[in-house]
């Protein structure tokens, strides 16, 4: 009876999922001011070799490419938005049963469909990589018994393209957050982040969240450059 239950809503999840999955994405904005900035700091002469021809295959990307659909784009799934759903069952069924798990967390393991991500088959709602964020929030509050909401300030080393920000941000995390990254990373964080947040009506802005980059950035939308925040906090 349990191989049949398991088979049956195994069943349903694709169904569920496959019909999630032909919702039409979004059209989204800001496609210029990202490509500005990218562009900005391909200027830089100190930029890598690797990282120069990454800036070039995500501008060649958006030109050519539906920028509704970026997370789908192969550099973007080969990097920051993987496909692999492996250990999803694994993660949710920890989450699910955790004392630390709430409604609030469930609501915020629901997908944005913006940039069209990859739903997860175990959970149709979530993306892999948001289930996989879900879980390492869960397995904090176990072992730090911290109040994450109530945190003064947030350091995020590499921010992938702003999923664990926006997670706690619909949690309801309002302080000051900080990801660290480099500046085409930051470029495509705010891109994201502002086409989830900024078009929604009633919806604070983005103003808690900065970004941290030792290169040069064009846009001053929150941009930190670390060699004038390391010389402030050698003042302190």
């Amino acid at each position: 009876m349990n191989l049949i239950t398991r088979k049956l809503n195994s069943l349903k999840r694709r169904l569920i999922s496959k019909s999630i999955n032909n919702y039409e994405s979004p059209k989204l904005d800001f496609v210029d001011n990202l490509i500005e900035e990218i562009n900005f700091t391909l200027s830089n002469s100190k930029i890598s070799e690797a990282w120069r021809n990454y800036c070039h295959e995500i501008i060649s990307c958006f030109r050519n490419g539906d920028p509704s659909e970026f997370l789908r784009f192969p550099i973007m799934t080969g990097t920051v938005h993987p496909n692999q759903f492996g250990l999803s069952f694994q993660y949710l069924n920890y989450i699910f049963s955790s004392d630390k798990f709430t409604a609030a967390i469930q609501n915020a393991l629901t997908e944005s469909p913006v940039g069209n991500p990859f739903l997860d088959p175990s959970y149709p709602l979530s993306s892999p990589l948001l289930v996989q964020h879900g879980y390492h929030l869960i397995r904090l509050l176990e072992y730090t018994n911290i109040d994450v909401l109530h945190l003064q300030e947030i350091v995020e080393f590499g921010g992938g393209y702003g999923s664990f920000f926006r997670l706690l941000k619909n949690l309801g995390y309002t302080n000051k957050y900080f990801i660290y990254d480099l500046p085409v990373m930051c470029a495509i964080q705010k891109f994201y982040l502002k086409n989830v947040f900024l078009p929604c009506p009633n919806t604070e802005t983005l103003s808690n969240l900065k970004w941290l980059s030792g290169a040069a950035s064009n846009v001053s939308d929150n941009v930190i450059n670390l060699d004038e925040l390391s010389l402030w906090l050698h003042g302190l």
